[in-house]
């Protein structure tokens, strides 16, 4: 349609040019601006867009309209709006993906943030991997609010929206609500959360105004490729947290049926999707019967990768089906002390994937897992290369058939 209007306007005007060459001696001026410009607006297309009538403006009103250098102001005629391009994506070569374990901002944290700053809670070069990387994720075990009433719970974690800044310093991209502590002040403080993380930019899922919220997958597009994220919980106090039980609330994970058929409907929508969990049982070394199951399920469903918190403390890591399972990644920033915890990075080598024309990006994904302590309420990345050998040590006594790299932390499968 569009083509055919372009076509049209032409026409019009090469019929002005022929109406002003007609002319009984016309001269016909060197200058441009002595030429009226046609457009769209002022070409006038029939309905059956065979026709066109062009408005030609009288000699006297474009003198009129020329400013002291002798050329045609705008006058008070509207300006064409200028077409708004699409923003170019740029293409990368490698993208990557960082988690963390739970994060909870609670007095200790934030009094020490205020004091010193983001290098007072993250120590430099692991905040240099969190904000070097190009998406970050993390487990929000707090709620972001000064209102609400407390749950009737031993613990109950809340803090003041203006601390969701030492998120954006961290690099923090995603967080994922589903936990036992969101809905620590209610559901007033859970909205209050989803603003405050809103007018932060931070993205949140597993929780939500509704269970389509809720339910919804985040995802981000690379190179063409589309990037799922997904959250659930299976740690809450009450079924009222349930957000098919009531809103606002969050996406359960204690129906494994319901949430597969989830996982499945969104896997269909993106080429690689990640599902952090909260599951299992605090302090424990090793997951469940139960977690592991759920976890093969969700890959059985379209699952690329499941992620584990709420234990505390750092669990094993398994492949099913050459998909990773991180079981617990323990606290990250949340005690004064944290004996043991670690980040865990995904490099998507999307020109390789580019190149072989793949469907599947689980085949050029590398995960790494690189430890951490705290001491201070500061976390900060291991160095010394004794502390990373027990680290790593310890975490190949309680994985299943997993090797760590002991300088980079690359996983390899030993069952593929």
């Amino acid at each position: 349609m569009l083509k055919k209007r372009n076509i049209l306007v032409m026409l019009g005007v090469l019929a002005v040019f022929a109406v002003l060459a007609g002319c009984e001696k016309q001269t016909v001026a060197t200058e441009p601006e002595d030429i009226p410009t046609v457009t769209l607006e002022s070409a006038q297309i029939g309905t059956d867009e065979t026709t066109v009538s062009v408005d030609m403006p009288a000699d006297n009103e474009v003198l009129e309209d020329r400013n002291e250098s002798g050329t045609v102001s705008d006058g008070d005629a509207e300006e064409m709006p200028a077409l708004e391009e699409e923003p170019e994506v740029p293409q990368v070569s490698e993208y990557t993906i960082v988690y963390t374990g739970d994060v909870c901002l609670q007095s200790g944290v934030t009094n020490t943030y205020r004091a010193s700053g983001v290098n007072g809670v993250i120590g430099e070069k692991l905040l240099k991997e969190l904000t070097g990387a190009d998406y970050t994720v993390i487990n929000n075990e707090f709620c972001f609010s000064t209102g609400g009433a407390p749950e009737d719970k031993q613990y109950t974690f809340r803090a003041d929206p203006a601390d969701v800044s030492l998120l954006n310093e961290m690099g923090v991209d995603l967080v994922s609500l589903a936990n036992n502590h969101a809905l620590d002040y209610g559901t007033v403080a859970l909205s209050d959360t989803f603003v405050t993380l809103d007018d932060a930019e931070i993205s949140y899922m597993g929780a939500g105004e509704t269970v389509e919220r809720a339910a919804e997958m985040i995802t981000v597009d690379v190179n063409g490729y589309k990037i799922g994220y997904m959250a659930a919980s299976r740690v809450y106090p009450t079924v009222e947290w349930n957000v098919l039980n009531r809103q606002p609330g969050m996406l359960p994970a204690y129906d494994p049926p319901y949430l597969a058929q989830v996982v499945e409907e969104k896997a269909k929508e993106c080429d690689y999707l990640m599902i952090y969990l909260h599951w299992g049982i605090e302090r424990a070394e090793h997951p469940e019967s139960y977690e592991r199951s759920l976890a093969q399920l969700l890959i059985d469903s379209g699952a690329d990768a499941v992620i584990g918190s709420h234990p505390h403390v750092m669990q094993g890591v398994e492949y099913y089906q050459g998909r990773p399972i991180f079981y617990s990644l323990g606290n990250f920033v949340f005690n004064k002390t944290i004996g043991r915890t670690a980040f865990i990075r995904a490099t998507i080598d999307m020109e390789a994937a580019e190149a072989a024309g793949a469907d599947d990006l689980s085949d050029y994904v590398k995960w790494q897992m690189i430890p951490c302590s705290a001491s201070g309420y500061c976390t900060e990345e291991l160095s010394s290369p004794g502390d990373m050998e027990a680290f790593y040590n310890y975490m190949r006594s309680i994985s299943y058939d997993v090797e760590y790299d002991s300088e980079t932390g690359v996983l390899t499968d030993l069952n593929r």
